[in-house]
């Protein structure tokens, strides 16, 4: 086998000066612009490389001028900023994918003009228009490097600005495009082939629409079973075992108060990682009332695990029950609050959620959630969006069903909340927003993803002249979105609400560079509010709108989809309030959701909310901190 190697090597090393040749003769950046270096590379690799050789790949064949037309007019989008920094492999994944469409549409378009202007494919564009497109692309590049700079500070980024990591990216990217033109070749020879051996039997005008069909068809099942399946079957394997796995900082708690301890129904090793890390932490009386300087109540945290093998649906009727059963022995519908907390994938929940209700109600209250999935939010946010609601829906029907049980005047208010997941989750358990606002007390829903039904159909029914960022809602009376704790007092504008915040009260946090928010499929076709309102085409929004992203933002065709969806990989590297962290501000929401305008001297001061969210963050720390850290300093 080395050998072998050896002699392929000795080949390439003899056909790299004819290789060259060739490839200079074909590319040149006075004929081809910027992109004509890394066309040559890959020229000159598909030339030498004995797979692909002997495979019967063409080189770049001359139509390929047109699409590197279209892929460099495609890089101006690809480098321009989106919601949050591009990081080098970022831009690298923006530039290698969104190239290749350039790529693409240029070529069909090419293509339809052959009968129109039959060299439209060989000639390469006149010298003026190259040197002009040229320009535009390093123009482009220095005005994405110099707005780059400025959304690291608006998203307050750890990161020093560097213009290397982006030229990497760039670099690589392009490259990425290159073997993807390879592999279309590939597809394209082996739909050839098809087509060839039918051909043989059939017309061409039954031949070609059969081989793209089957050749087609046959390629989709075997990255079907070969790639995905495959795939999926390893992630959800390793997302069970990280299930089964213990937190260091996350012990078993002792308190009858909490699920997982010694007289609990809930087995601990039952509950799952994170489910182990909800009841470990958390405040309990003595931090309440330390933090606070009053009297507390011991907090009560109910949650049940996923306990099911990974090919079996899950019971959410019986975890549901058991869930009951655990609330009844605790002494949770004694307490004046209950909240339903939905977690987001992996049973994962903002401990800014239950530790902030926790001690804006200074322990009197029963947090209680269920986990639905063993993967990773970000593959349940692609594969299973059906657990979140259905587990969400299946225990607050339990939950209410008791409720009923109790006379109104000794009856706890029932709240809901989550983040991400969770927030879709719990939020659209009710069929419509007149049922979450009949049927609870108020909820705080953060980074709610932009399928959410109800929190889209808040957002299409807003107030006349209010953002699809900031929805004003009659006047304030029972929903606030928000962006800042300041929202809770002041609209988008900085004016006074309206009207006054009554029960039920319910908070739609999100912010401006939070992608989970705003990406949803119709970006690739159509613009959204978001992007034609002041905050985006150059048109500041109002200061007390709190923007976090760049008010230059444009929406383009496909470009705007892609790179919103890449934006939600980085998404919890800044800090609250940016991006997909709902950190300190979470707690000022369940403070105001509980007590209102404070008025009733119940709520926290604004020294007291400090102070508690710096514990809920070193007690994150000391409970869900890994042996080599955190993934990202700003997340739990």
């Amino acid at each position: 086998m080395p050998s072998n190697f050896l002699d392929h090597a000795r080949k390439a090393f003899h056909q790299l000066p004819d290789a060259l040749q060739r490839a200079r003769s074909r590319y040149s950046v006075r004929r081809d612009g910027v992109l004509a270096l890394p066309m040559g590379v890959l020229e000159v690799l598909a030339d030498i490389s004995p797979g692909v050789r002997m495979g019967g790949l063409r080189r770049l064949p001359p139509s390929f001028r047109a699409g590197l037309a279209g892929a460099e007019v495609a890089t101006w989008g690809a480098v321009s900023p989106s919601l949050l920094p591009h990081s080098w492999w970022a831009t690298a994944a923006n530039v290698g994918v969104l190239q290749g469409i350039g790529h693409g549409f240029a070529t069909v378009a090419s293509q339809a003009l052959r009968p129109a202007v039959p060299d439209s494919t060989k000639n390469p564009l006149p010298a003026p228009v190259r040197l002009a497109m040229t320009g535009v692309t390093a123009g482009v590049f220095a005005t994405s490097m110099r707005r780059r700079a400025h959304q690291e500070q608006l998203v307050e980024s750890d990161e020093k600005f560097k213009v290397s990591p982006q030229i990497l990216g760039i670099t690589l990217g392009t490259l990425g495009y290159g073997v993807v033109l390879l592999i279309g070749d590939a597809i394209q020879t082996f739909i050839d082939a098809i087509n060839e051996l039918l051909g043989k039997k059939l017309p061409p005008v039954a031949s070609w629409p059969l081989a793209i069909a089957g050749g087609g068809a046959l390629l989709i099942l075997v990255g079907d079973q070969m790639v995905v399946r495959r795939f999926a079957v390893r992630v959800s394997r390793q997302a069970q075992e990280l299930d089964r796995e213990f937190m260091r900082g996350a012990d078993q708690p002792q308190r009858a108060e909490r699920s997982g301890s010694p007289d609990s129904l809930v087995d601990w090793n039952t509950m799952g990682r994170q489910g182990r890390a909800v009841v470990a932490g958390g405040p309990r009386k003595a931090d309440i009332e330390r933090l606070l300087e009053g009297e507390a109540m011991e907090p009560i945290r109910i949650f049940v695990g996923l306990d099911t093998e990974r090919d079996h649906a899950p019971d959410f009727e019986a975890m549901a029950a058991v869930a009951i059963k655990e609330m009844h022995r605790t002494g949770a519908f004694k307490r004046s609050h209950i909240a339903v907390m939905s977690a987001a994938g992996t049973g994962w929940i903002n401990d800014f959620h239950t530790s902030g209700f926790e001690f804006v109600t200074r322990g009197d209250s029963a947090v209680v959630a269920m986990q639905y999935s063993y993967l990773p939010s970000a593959y349940s946010y692609l594969a299973d969006r059906k657990n979140p609601v259905h587990s969400s829906r299946v225990l607050i029907e339990a939950i209410r069903r008791e409720l009923k049980n109790i006379d109104p005047n000794d009856r706890p208010k029932l709240y809901v909340g989550g983040e991400s997941l969770g927030a879709y989750g719990v939020s659209d358990a009710f069929e419509t927003v007149e049922e979450f606002l009949e049927h609870t007390s108020g909820g705080v829903f953060t980074g709610t993803p932009g399928f959410a039904r109800n929190h889209n159909y808040l957002t299409r029914h807003r107030e006349k002249g209010s953002p699809q960022r900031l929805p004003l809602i009659d006047g304030g009376r029972h929903v606030r979105f928000t962006a800042h704790p300041a929202h809770l007092r002041h609209d988008f504008r900085g004016n006074a609400f309206t009207n006054t915040w009554e029960e039920p009260r319910f908070v739609f946090a999100q912010h401006a560079s939070d992608p989970v928010v705003w990406w949803e499929p119709s970006l690739a076709w159509k613009a959204p509010d978001w992007l034609r309102e002041p905050g985006s085409r150059g048109e500041p929004a109002p200061a007390a709108q709190h923007l976090d992203a760049l008010d230059t933002m444009r929406w383009m065709p496909l470009v705007t989809y892609w790179q919103v969806g890449i934006d939600q990989l980085p998404s919890k590297d800044y800090p609250s309030p940016h991006g997909h962290n709902y950190h300190d501000e979470t707690v000022a929401y369940w403070n105001g959701v509980i007590h209102g305008d404070g008025t009733n001297g119940a709520a926290l001061s604004r020294p007291e909310l400090v102070r508690v969210a710096r514990w809920i963050h070193n007690d994150a720390t000391k409970t869900r901190m890994p042996k080599g850290g955190f993934p990202s300093k700003h997340g739990y």
